[in-house]
């Protein structure tokens, strides 16, 4: 709702809502701070076979999707769609904010598979997991397909069997 009073940017910055604030030329929706969520070093996904089955899952579920879409997945999607499943576990949102159809679809993708495949998980650990596996993306990727192709390499496509479909060498 769009007043014509003027407002301090104290008090603005104290009282603003989406709700309250949609209309006004000023407002932007808080920026989420995925680097400051909770994850597991990489040292601990490593030596932990359970954690490293956790992180399986979810990125044999990328490779699976990148498959589908003719290995042409970037790296920044990937990513992305992490951060859409941290929205969904860690940030509670109940319907993701998101128009694009390449993203909804990953997302819907790879939640199928976390849903049927750890269906016990408890959310820290989910969380941490799918914090870490973005930290990795966002280390690994120069903006291009690096971190896919390394999920391809060593974490392969995940089918309905729950085998993995490493590619041929």
């Amino acid at each position: 709702m769009v007043s014509d009073t003027m407002i301090c940017s104290l008090c603005c910055g104290e009282s603003r809502s989406e709700d309250m604030c949609a209309g006004c030329s000023y407002y932007q929706k808080p920026k989420r701070k995925y680097n400051e969520i909770p994850r597991f070093t990489t040292d601990e996904m490593q030596i932990d076979a359970q954690l490293s089955d956790y992180s399986n899952v979810i990125e044999g579920a990328l490779c699976a999707y990148d498959i589908e879409l003719e290995n042409k997945l970037k790296d920044k999607d990937a990513i992305k769609i992490l951060e859409l499943l941290l929205d969904k576990y860690h940030f509670l949102d109940e319907k993701i904010q998101i128009d694009e159809p390449l993203l909804i679809s990953g997302f819907d993708s790879v939640d199928k598979s976390i849903i049927k495949d750890l269906p016990n998980i408890k959310k820290e650990i989910l969380v941490k997991t799918l914090s870490v596996i973005r930290f990795v993306a966002n280390r690994r990727t120069k903006l291009g397909r690096e971190y896919m192709n390394i999920i391809h390499q060593y974490v392969g496509q995940r089918i309905d069997t729950g085998i993995r479909v490493l590619p041929d060498f």
